[in-house]
């Protein structure tokens, strides 16, 4: 081989390492792990990182699953690193994954293990409250039924039966 088809083959090996697109490198998660605190869903900040060559000034563009149904696409322009925010809104164990999408991907691919500990305080209702309320109130009894007064005998008709107690003695 001459010097001419080795400076040839070495720009083609130069030019193709710039014209790729950067590399995805890390993706940290924190806190790891995340904890509900106070009835209030942990939000965790994910930073995801690119690598370039020296000669790259191309964009790249990544999609970021946080493992529990949620995801979003990131561009990054000619930035190396980018930061999202998620929250979580239960506990359990989940897998960040950055992956390479869009018209222009990064390359690769990583992903990071994630703990959400705690679990979401339930939500108070207030028909239950009232029910507890009523539930420590004594019941009423029902009041009882007054008897009608005796009915009184006339006067006359009581001397009448006086006098005749009198008389059968």
């Amino acid at each position: 081989m001459n010097a001419r088809s080795i400076a040839l083959i070495a720009a083609l090996a130069a030019a193709s390492s710039a014209a790729a697109a950067p590399k995805i490198e890390h993706v940290v998660v924190k806190p790891n792990p995340a904890q509900f605190a106070a009835g209030k869903a942990p939000e965790v900040e994910v930073a995801v990182s690119v690598t370039r060559s020296r000669f790259d000034s191309g964009g790249c563009d990544a999609r970021i699953e946080f493992g529990d149904g949620e995801g979003r696409t990131v561009d990054f322009g000619v930035a190396s690193t980018r930061t999202l925010r998620h929250v979580y809104k239960k506990g359990g164990s989940y897998s960040v994954l950055a992956k390479g999408a869009g018209s222009t991907p990064c390359e690769g691919t990583q992903q990071v293990a994630l703990t959400v500990a705690g679990a979401p305080e339930p939500e108070k209702k207030a028909a239950p409250a009232k029910a507890e309320a009523k539930k420590a109130e004594p019941k009423k009894k029902p009041e009882a039924k007054k008897k009608a007064p005796a009915k009184k005998k006339p006067a006359a008709k009581k001397k009448a039966d006086d006098k005749k107690k009198t008389e059968q003695k």
